[in-house]
Parts: C-alpha cells; structure tokens; sequence
C-alpha cells in the first residue's frame, strides 16, 4: 500500500496501518480468514466518502466538469488486497488473461504494449507492409461495469464457488457520501459500477473482458491496456466484431476517442 495520510469515514490511513508493529499481523490474519470463510463484507467497508475536485478554473463547475475521488476504509482495502492474492493464483494456474492484456497485471505495464506494439511496426516496416493502426477507447468502463457479465464469465471458467459468492457480496449495498468541505450528502447508493477506488475494480473489469482477443482472426496483432484496444489488421472486420462484442457484454465504445 501507499503511504497516504488520506482516509475514508474510518479515518485511518494506509500510513497509519504500515506503522503498527508486526505482531498485529497474527491479530489480523484469523479475522480475515473468519471473514473469508463466510464471504462476508462489513457494510462500512461498502461506505464511500468521494472528495468532488474542480478540473477548470470555473467557480460553479458542472458535473462534468468535476474530478471525483472515493475514499474506502483501509481495512476494508486489505480484505481485497487479501482476497486477490488467492485470486490471482486462480488466474495464473489457469492462463486466464492473453499475454496481450496489460495493466492492473504484476510486470505487465505501458511499456510492455508499447514494446510489443512497436515490434509489430518495426517488422512491417522492414518488409515494406502497410500497417493501419486504430485506438480504441471503451466508455464509461467504471460507471457503466456490467456485474452479471462478469459473474456470468466466472461461473463459465468454472470459478471456484466461495469466489463468486465473495464477489457477489462486494458488490452488493454500495454507496457513497459526498464530502465537501465536511457538509456530508445523503448516503448515495451505487449499482453498476467498479470503482476505482476499490482494490478489486481493475481487476474485475479486466476478467470481464478476458475473452475480448478471441473474437479477432488475428489476437496477436490486438493489445490491451485495461479498457483501451488497438487493431492493426483486418481493420473492417476486427471493428465489426468489435461492435457485436459491445453491444452483447454491455461495454459501448466511446466513439469520440477513436
């Protein structure tokens, strides 16, 4: 974890807890595996103080003008940070993600797509070969997650059932408060949604979409970064099936950043 003095309403911070001495690991650590062992979500962990920011120098900003951050409570972060060690050792053991998927992945960064993007380039140039290169970026891929889509995906790559049941519960009763300058909002409930403040939501959103490459004629010449895809041949075809795939997991492309 990062050593930030930020918080949400449990107002302890990721300092706080990196100071506290080793010995309240072994404290810890039959809590959490109690709280695995029914699924359980404490529903405080499910509580979101969200800071609104202004991107412009405007004095009233609309709201899309405003830069939103959700605070969780820090416990509630080491729960998902616990459950994704077992969890990605699921993936791994099962070569669930392409080699072509990047980011939010342990030594699969920018600069691993960048490498391999440029590669491709570099041998069309050697021979002369024509490479049309298109980015794609998908919309509202936070706001808009399909949950069911990636249960649905889970329960088809055989996951294991405490993992779906774990799941399902963190996203269920989900809400956040507005903070602004200590007036605090109604509590807002959320659906839909894999924020990013939340430890698990990249994660999430990568596995529902794991299967994305299958759909082209040519995977390895398609990369992914999280949400953001690049097509380098068989552009009319890939787009086509591209569109299909939006439209059938409830993922639509932002057609003013292609």
């Amino acid at each position: 974890m990062n050593s930030k003095n930020s918080s949400g309403f449990d107002r302890i911070s990721n300092k706080m807890i990196k100071r506290l001495p080793e010995i309240y690991a072994h404290i810890l650590a039959p809590q959490y595996n109690a709280l695995f062992s029914s699924a359980y979500w404490s529903k405080n962990w499910k509580q979101a103080r969200t800071i609104c920011f202004n991107k412009t120098d405007h004095p009233a900003p609309t709201t899309q003008q405003l830069r939103s951050i959700s605070l969780l409570a820090v416990l509630g972060k080491i729960y998902e940070r616990l459950f994704l060690l077992r969890f990605q050792k699921w993936m791994t053991i099962h070569n669930i993600l392409s080699w072509q998927q990047s980011g939010a992945r342990a030594n699969q960064s920018t600069i691993s797509r960048v490498y391999h993007l440029l590669e491709q380039l570099t041998n069309s140039l050697r021979y002369n070969a024509f490479t049309p290169v298109l980015f794609v970026d998908f919309k509202q891929v936070i706001d808009m997650f399909w949950q069911q889509g990636l249960l649905l995906k889970l329960k088809r790559l055989t996951c294991p059932t405490p993992y779906l049941l774990w799941i399902t519960n963190y996203f269920k009763d989900r809400t956040i408060t507005i903070d602004l300058n200590g007036l605090l909002s109604d509590n807002i409930t959320i659906e839909g949604e894999a924020s990013q403040g939340r430890v698990f939501g990249a994660i999430a959103y990568i596995i529902a979409h794991h299967d994305l490459q299958q759909i082209f004629e040519r995977p390895e010449n398609n990369h992914l970064y999280v949400d953001d895809l690049d097509i380098e041949h068989r552009m009319n075809k890939d787009l086509e099936k591209l569109h299909n795939y939006a439209e059938q997991w409830h993922q639509p492309i932002n057609g003013k950043r292609l």
